[in-house]
């Protein structure tokens, strides 16, 4: 009989066809978008690779072995809305494309490209030395803060300092060492350098995973704190950002601008439209607004199918899969017999 696998999300949908090239014929695989169709193909479902697992289809799903959630961190992090023994595991391998990002947005914010292009594209001769133009700035010697150094800092931090810009990061256990051949920041420390870095950074970049911890981290005093003029770059979760202080400090000049691909509120489901916050940063001039793109490019969905797909024969072949984050918990309730 095999094994079954169920993609239910519109995105991944569509590369149904790779995942059977690279399982085999060992795998049935189904591959839908609808609620009520998840419903039936779920119940003979070994794995499942989704966003989410919905409440309704629990009952349906005790013979769920794997949730794969096809990117990193899980939205759902409540071990009680996944079957009891199915293990719950991401996937990253995102990181040098978010790097990529990261330099390409400080780039466009540090030259103002956008900016002088549009000027010219209306006859406006903006920047341009030849005719008294404002002057823009070099990414030599300024100073870059990374919030969180994992893989996506790590990524980030060598090709800034290939772009000879100072770096400063921290993390959460700064006295682990780092993995051989990690790139060195010129500065690591921990969560009590938050002001180090606020008040140091031409460019702050925040790359560090939503916890209780990091909710709310980044509110209107720590805005204050900031290097006049500083960039605020988040690709991490919107949440760790309070929301109206961040809007504010933009409008009042406080901060020199801001980069943001993820936000507070998100289409459900894809593709209503949105701006990704009850306030219009995507209006303001110093705002570089992005829909949570950063990460995805050709390279790294290859790569998440083959992680995934790693993982899939793991399952096939008895063996622990890799990247649990947790295993789920929901058990079907016991009825207890009515009383005489």
């Amino acid at each position: 009989m095999g094994f079954k696998l169920v993609i239910w999300d519109a995105q991944w949908a569509a590369y149904q066809h790779r995942f059977a090239a690279a399982l085999g014929s060992g795998w049935r695989i189904a591959a839908g978008t609808e609620a009520g169709w998840l419903a039936e193909e779920i119940i003979e479902a070994d794995a499942l690779i989704a966003l989410r697992l919905p409440e309704a289809v629990l009952p349906r799903a005790v013979r769920l072995k794997a949730f794969l959630f096809p990117g990193a961190g899980i939205l759902e992090p409540d071990p009680s809305r996944y079957p009891a023994g199915c293990a719950v595991s991401n996937v990253s391998e995102h990181a040098a494309a978010v790097a990529e990002y990261i330099l390409a947005a400080i780039l466009l914010q540090a030259t103002g490209i956008l900016r002088y292009r549009e000027a010219l594209q209306q006859g406006r001769w903006e920047g341009s030395g030849r005719l008294g133009g404002q002057p823009h700035r070099e990414l030599r010697g300024r100073t870059l803060g990374l919030v969180g150094y994992g893989a996506i800092g790590q990524a980030t931090c060598l090709r800034a300092r290939a772009f000879g810009m100072r770096v400063l990061a921290i993390r959460q256990h700064p006295e682990l060492p780092l993995a051989h051949g990690a790139p060195r920041p010129h500065f690591l420390g921990g969560p009590r350098d938050l002001d180090r870095l606020l008040e140091e950074s031409d460019y702050l970049v925040l790359a560090c995973p939503l916890t209780e911890a990091t909710r709310g981290m980044i509110g209107e005093a720590e805005l204050r704190r900031m290097k006049p003029g500083a960039v605020l770059v988040n690709v991490a979760r919107a949440e760790i950002v309070e929301e109206k202080p961040l809007y504010e400090a933009l409008c009042s000049g406080r901060l020199g601008g801001a980069v943001l691909d993820v936000w507070y509120r998100y289409p459900d489901p894809a593709p209503k439209g949105g701006y990704g916050s009850a306030l219009p940063f995507h209006e303001l001039p110093n705002v570089l607004a992005t829909p949570h793109m950063a990460g995805w490019t050709e390279e790294t969905i290859e790569r998440r199918i083959k992680r995934m797909v790693e993982n899939l024969k793991r399952l096939e072949r008895g063996e622990p899969l890799e990247r649990v984050v947790f295993i789920g918990s929901w058990k079907v309730p016991v009825l207890s017999e009515a009383s005489p």
